[in-house]
């Protein structure tokens, strides 16, 4: 069991638990909420980087805050364990079991929203009255209407899809990926930008030295799908200055199932996957991106203070393998990737006084709910992380939030499936079977 490791708050501050909901005028918390899912980051690659002064802006959360280890459940698929970390329930009871699941002619289809058991942080938040702010989590597909902004999860493969047309004009047509519809046209801007959003450049925009099997060019469009949607969770946090704001990176996930190997030995594999050379340029570009990924984070942090909660969370971590798929050089098959990473700080969140303690996917939820002074589900399988120093007396319960409707944009396909199976099945995703 790896303890959380911890250091104290250096500031004083006291969160004043609002105990009753549904009430119209009920006052506002004191702060508001960032959690940043940064997808596949484990703690073997971001702690000697943070030590090394690499990743200051995790490092800055986690000197005012706590950090450690985030434990996930297997298997490790992301959708099952994204959809975890926003309802506090485990797959059984939220539903969402792998990628995607097959219909009596063996047709296979993604899991989406529709197929969630109950509300997520989002729909739970936006009945209080809270204003909130969803980019590119997973399952998030159709959308549902929320008090703010959400884009779903579909908008990267579509936008991706968009630009394999010969033209590069005709987008793919489906249903909505934005809500409101007001906010579609400025997100489709914003993926024009060109302008630098960090000083840490693309690690892949130098093709030299990498093994002939990687494509620069592919891992590349990772940096750019994460600087899009940081700018999409800027723009509206600038307009709209969410209570909860909720973005999802899935680039470290992405580089690292190429990129892996480069940081194991050869004998974690049945060939060579590296030369000596191409070992340290490609060891040195994923942990450039690990650099990258803090960077962005730290643009996000800009419009958030001490009275603030900023949690930094990750689904699991990565392991040698190749999945037998070419190309592929980590995998995240085992429990030895159980592990993801967790930051977080804000008021009320200090040291636990039993540091073994560990913290669930299923606690991010609860914490979160507890933080804002809103009821937690006895029906929630995850509970307050013990990092939150609110005394459980004065968190408030109610029985379940599953009776309460949601309200989806709906069901007509995305026009993004079909770039989203080919990305799954590349990586050998839709090999699994659907599980419990």
């Amino acid at each position: 069991m790896q303890p959380i490791r911890t250091r104290r708050v250096p500031f004083g501050c006291i969160l004043v638990v609002l105990l009753a909901l549904g009430c119209a005028d009920q006052p506002k918390p004191r702060g508001r909420v960032l959690l940043v899912g940064i997808d596949g980051a484990m703690l073997r690659v971001a702690l000697p980087l943070l030590r090394a002064g690499r990743l200051p802006n995790l490092d800055a959360i986690a000197r005012r805050g706590v950090y450690g280890p985030l434990w996930s459940h297997m298997p490790l698929l992301s959708p099952r364990i994204w959809t975890s970390i926003a309802t506090g329930k485990t797959p059984k009871h939220h539903g969402i079991m792998n990628f995607a699941h097959e219909d009596e002619a063996g047709t296979q289809h993604l899991y989406g929203s529709a197929d969630r058991k109950g509300p997520a942080l989002w729909n739970i938040a936006s009945d209080a009255g809270l204003s909130v702010s969803v980019v590119n989590w997973w399952v998030t597909y159709p959308l549902e209407a929320v008090r703010g902004v959400m884009v779903s999860d579909h908008v990267l493969a579509r936008e991706i899809q968009g630009r394999r047309n010969l033209t590069g004009a005709v987008q793919p047509e489906g249903g909505p990926i934005v809500y409101p519809e007001a906010w579609d046209e400025p997100v489709r801007a914003l993926a024009k930008e060109t302008l630098p959003l960090t000083d840490v450049p693309d690690p892949f925009a130098d093709p030299e030295g990498f093994p002939d099997w990687v494509v620069p060019a592919g891992l590349s469009q990772h940096y750019q799908s994460d600087t899009w949607v940081t700018r999409i969770a800027l723009e509206i946090e600038r307009r709209e200055h969410p209570d909860l704001q909720m973005v999802f990176l899935p680039g470290i996930d992405r580089v690292s199932h190429i990129l892996w190997g480069a940081i194991e030995p050869d004998s974690a594999y049945p060939r060579p996957m590296f030369t000596t050379a191409e070992r340290e340029v490609a060891g040195n570009a994923l942990r450039r991106y690990y650099e990258y990924t803090d960077a962005l984070i730290g643009t996000l942090l800009e419009s958030y203070g001490p009275d603030d909660l900023v949690i930094v969370v990750s689904d699991h971590g990565f392991e040698a393998g190749t999945g037998d798929m070419p190309g592929v050089t980590g995998t995240h098959d085992t429990s030895r990737a159980l592990l993801g990473v967790l930051f977080a700080r804000g008021p009320n969140v200090e040291p636990p006084s039993d540091s073994s303690l560990r913290v669930s996917v299923d606690d991010i939820t609860p914490t979160i709910l507890a933080w804002l002074g809103l009821p937690i589900a006895d029906d929630m399988d995850g509970k307050p992380a013990p990092f939150l120093a609110i005394d459980p007396a004065e968190i408030a319960r109610v029985t379940t939030y599953d009776t309460t409707p949601i309200e989806r944009l709906g069901d007509e396909p995305s026009g993004a499936e079909k770039a989203i199976l080919e990305n799954l099945r590349a990586l050998g995703y839709l090999g699994h079977d659907d599980v419990q």
